[in-house]
């Protein structure tokens, strides 16, 4: 583990202020934006839980995506105190036009932040302290870090947190870095985390789970609150968390494992028999609406099964799109026809990216997706995503064809 000590205090300094930020306000009543993947679903676990004992009442709103149009069903005059974890930081700007007069909020986030300094809106963000929120410091550890700050006490949040480090891909052969690594020790010391399990990638048992190995563990809140968002499955998610596993979740995921099983299953299929459509370096497949009732990150883990299965190999960005629901299961429906994009990248071009050979995901997506009249958020060096206007994911291909040919 290799954390300064001076970044580590500049850090825990920032949340205190941010934890300050909150409990010296005389509204007691928050609401908690997140995402609904393990790490976005931990870290809503772990603020609702420490905001709970501080006195103040919770409402969870976990979301896919920032995006302009949830934007004015979230920032309403009567929600005073707004907490973001896991996304927003890399729109900032635009969350910020759209908070009331009298309304604070804070983004606790861990993605590459926008830059600047915006009205009502505070940022404690990783990034700005030299910690590299791609490897070692996953969102539900920040979330853990400023639950830290309002109590001692909730150090018992710790195995959450490294929880949330497992889910995005922040642990590697038993082991994590910076803060991750802090957390990690301390919910082994604590006994929340055993060692001893068989896997070796992720060798901890999680005793809240059943007894669950951490990647058994991510796998369930995946099932529940990405394959069941629209079915409200994150709120089964966030219970096992907080209260631990029921029959009622059990039961749920391994529904929504068989769905996706299938949904997966046939699109494989599809390739296999018609293949991948491809420009230059860029490889696409589009499964419009045919992974409903299966929520939006749906589109991402295929990506990732289609470089696994080997349908596609050597350099490639592998890019998959999928149609959004009008409607969201938390903030009600919204116009227009919008398509999620995601974006992967194989193993060859990954240590091309890893070389400085080619462009990775952050410097490349942002800046496509905005020319074609979209909106990128959350993106990282080799995973991202991004909404575009429906009539323009054939413009959208052809520019990241141009730019990555361009750039070679």
């Amino acid at each position: 583990m290799n954390m300064d000590s001076i970044r580590l205090e500049n850090f825990r300094g920032a949340m205190k202020a941010a934890a300050a930020s909150l409990t010296d306000q005389p509204c007691r009543e928050i609401t908690l934006i997140h995402h609904n993947d393990t790490d976005g679903i931990t870290a809503g676990a772990i603020l609702r839980k420490s905001l709970m004992r501080a006195g103040f009442l919770v409402e969870n709103i976990p979301i896919e995506r920032v995006h302009p149009a949830f934007l004015p069903a979230i920032h309403t005059p009567e929600r005073r105190l707004i907490l973001y974890a896991d996304l927003g930081g890399q729109v900032a700007d635009v969350i910020s036009r759209h908070i009331p007069e009298g309304c604070r909020v804070i983004i606790l986030d861990h993605h590459l932040p926008a830059a600047g300094e915006f009205p009502r809106l505070r940022q404690v963000n990783p990034e700005h302290f030299g910690i590299d929120g791609d490897k070692e410091c996953a969102a539900a550890a920040a979330a853990c870090f400023f639950a830290l700050a309002l109590d001692a006490e909730n150090e018992e949040m710790a195995a959450l947190a490294v929880l949330g480090a497992v889910g995005d891909h922040q642990m590697a052969e038993g082991r994590c870095s910076g803060l991750n690594a802090l957390l990690l020790e301390m919910a082994v010391r604590r006994g929340e985390l055993r060692p001893g399990g068989d896997d070796a990638e992720t060798p901890y048992l999680v005793p809240c789970f059943q007894g669950w190995n951490l990647r058994e563990a991510d796998r369930l809140i995946t099932a529940l609150a990405v394959n069941g968002y629209y079915r409200h499955g994150a709120d089964l998610a966030l219970d096992a968390c907080l209260k631990g596993l029921d029959d009622r979740a059990l039961a749920f995921s391994v529904e929504l494992a068989v769905i996706q099983q299938k949904r997966f299953g046939r699109e494989m299929a599809r390739i296999h028999r018609t293949g991948l459509d491809r420009d230059g370096e860029i490889v696409w497949t589009d499964v419009e609406d045919r992974f409903y009732p299966l929520g939006l990150k749906a589109i991402g883990m295929f990506c990732e099964e289609i470089i696994r299965d080997g349908a596609v190999g050597g350099d490639h960005y592998v890019v998959g799109f999928q149609r959004f629901p009008g409607e969201n299961p938390y903030l009600g429906g919204f116009s227009g026809r919008e398509t999620k994009v995601s974006f992967r990248v194989t193993p060859g071009l990954k240590r091309s990216i890893e070389k400085g050979e080619k462009p990775d995901l952050m410097r490349l997506v942002p800046q496509a997706v905005h020319q074609v009249g979209g909106f990128a958020e959350a993106c990282h060096r080799f995973a991202a995503a991004s909404t575009i206007p429906e009539e323009q994911k054939m413009d959208l291909v052809r520019l990241l064809a141009y730019i990555t040919a361009v750039r070679t």
